[in-house]
């Protein structure tokens, strides 16, 4: 089982673009074989916890794969490269952790 957390700070006024964008390409990974989690997540505002600083403009993307050559596969889809391309001016980063089950 591999799995993915992409971290995307997303630019000031540009999220509801962004997510429209999210809201497309997501069903087409999901039919993908080997994609058993593709999920889009906005930070939550809780005090008292312990988690780093809120942000309004972070988009956690939580992904889990079968295999990493499904992973690779997914990487290679045309319509990534294209969703890639449209939202690349949506957002002011982007960080990839990958990684496989500890137990």
């Amino acid at each position: 089982m591999i799995y993915s957390i992409v971290t995307m700070i997303i630019k000031e006024g540009r999220m509801e673009d962004f997510l429209e964008e999210c809201r497309k390409i997501r069903p087409l990974v999901l039919e993908e074989e080997g994609c058993l989690m593709y999920d889009y997540t906005r930070e939550m505002n809780v005090e008292g916890e312990r988690q780093e600083a809120y942000d309004e403009n972070r988009i956690t993307l939580y992904e889990r794969w079968a295999s990493q050559d499904a992973l690779d596969l997914h990487s290679s889809m045309d319509y990534m490269d294209e969703f890639g391309g449209r939202v690349a001016d949506m957002r002011a980063s982007v960080t990839i952790r990958t990684g496989v089950e500890a137990f």
